[in-house]
């Protein structure tokens, strides 16, 4: 699934690093590596903290990516940080208020022995793929601020909380930027293995090679709600014969971009993906055809 797909990227400790270097303001200045060196970690990968903040008399909620990271001197955690990823533009309700709700359980799940003073800032980052129409990434940030009075307008330990919503765009930028790293990971859904493969070496010296089955599983699913696919493209919303050549469609691009060789390799691709025997048939002539392979 997709969840499970952007928990094991958001797991990897270089994927992690980078992605708190784009969004979390008190790394801004940092490097990856002063990045991982603070990260609540378990070797290669990223310790996840609680994934159900547990507050009596509230409702269940499960956070899949919570992580906590440690002063310099690593002797508490000062730092929370959430990241989510949304991919249906329109999921059926208001996801501002999902997001207000999330990073207000994760400041009071903490535990106050040591005065409301040793709370730690909190972080709630929702990442929405392929929402930015023009062709940069949006990053907004919000916080608790005094309404009309321009001089003083942070209320005093107001970012301790802090809700962070990113737009990506559709298309990745070639740059040593933790942004365009955002795109790179989890938005352009157009490049192949080997560009990603190039793209993280080169420039953010990443060679994880479990990181493109995650990738490519994440890029598979950012097709799944056909109707929002159709409805960037300007077809018509909502039709059954619609639907089924979308998903061919997607199939079809997603797999020609990956230059397989071999019949073999296509079917196995096509397995990839949730489609009915009708549909994967259909997929299967077209993707043979286009890629001049005889069956």
């Amino acid at each position: 699934s997709s969840d499970e797909a952007f928990k094991e990227l958001m797991h990897d400790r270089d994927v992690l690093a980078w992605t708190a270097l784009a969004v979390v303001d008190e790394f801004r200045n940092m490097k990856p590596e002063q990045v991982k060196s603070m990260m609540c970690d378990d070797g290669d990968r990223a310790m996840g903290l609680s994934e159900e903040p547990n507050i009596s008399g509230a409702g269940r909620i499960v956070m899949d990516n919570v992580f906590g990271f440690r002063f310099p001197n690593g002797k508490r955690i000062g730092l929370i940080l959430n990241v989510e990823a949304q991919n249906r533009r329109r999921p059926g309700y208001p996801l501002n208020l999902r997001a207000m709700y999330y990073v207000t359980r994760l400041f009071s799940m903490q535990g106050k022995k040591d005065g409301y003073g040793s709370l730690s800032r909190v972080y709630s980052v929702w990442i929405m793929p392929r929402s930015s129409g023009n062709g940069r990434e949006r990053i907004r940030s919000y916080s608790l601020r005094e309404n009309g009075n321009p001089r003083h307008p942070m209320l005093r330990y107001g970012d301790r909380m802090k809700l962070v919503m990113v737009n990506l765009p559709h298309k990745y930028t070639e740059r040593e930027d933790p942004r365009s790293f955002l795109t790179l990971m989890f938005s352009d859904r157009d490049l192949n293995d080997e560009q990603v493969r190039a793209a993280l070496s080169q420039k953010y010296n990443i060679a994880a090679e479990a990181l493109f089955t995650w990738r490519g599983k994440l890029m598979n699913s950012l097709a799944d709600d056909v109707e929002d696919y159709y409805t960037w493209v300007g077809e018509v919303k909502g039709r059954a014969e619609g639907i089924s050549e979308g998903k061919i469609e997607v199939v079809r691009d997603y797999i020609v971009s990956q230059s397989p060789r071999t019949i073999e390799e296509v079917i196995r691709m096509i397995g990839m993906f949730n489609l009915s025997e009708d549909l994967r048939n259909k997929a299967l002539k077209d993707i043979l055809a286009e890629l001049g392979l005889s069956s």
